[in-house]
């Protein structure tokens, strides 16, 4: 189960081994449907909040955007984008964009620490 701070998209349960996965629907940057990459990653703690740790779980899935920018190394526009993604779908967190942007920094930060290797493509 991949356990990340909100949207609930980002939420969600899918095999880590490619010859099992089809992954999630969601891009886990910036929510966008049928992601076409995935990522292999060990699990982490994604975040802690209130005493309560969120663990991200194996892979994570990228749509073609995102993938551009992590393989560019464009850390910043992925979190602005993934920023952008949060903002409109509850333009409430418009408010704290500068959090978000802060948390979800850290958080992909993390994803690059625990990558395991290359881009593969989700048939």
């Amino acid at each position: 189960t991949h356990r990340r701070m909100a949207p609930t998209a980002w939420t969600k349960t899918f095999p880590s081994t490619p010859k099992h996965s089809t992954m999630g629907n969601k891009c886990d940057f910036c929510s966008a449907p049928d992601p076409s990459w995935r990522y292999p990653a060990r699990s982490f703690i994604g975040y802690i909040a209130c005493g309560i740790a969120g663990e991200s779980v194996g892979d994570w899935a990228a749509c073609g955007e995102c993938h551009r920018l992590i393989e560019s190394g464009d850390r910043t526009l992925l979190t602005a984008r993934s920023v952008e993604a949060f903002v409109t779908a509850q333009p409430e967190l418009g408010e704290i964009s500068a959090e978000l942007t802060f948390e979800l920094g850290s958080l992909h930060s993390r994803f690059f620490e625990n990558r395991l290797g290359p881009a593969a493509v989700i048939v």
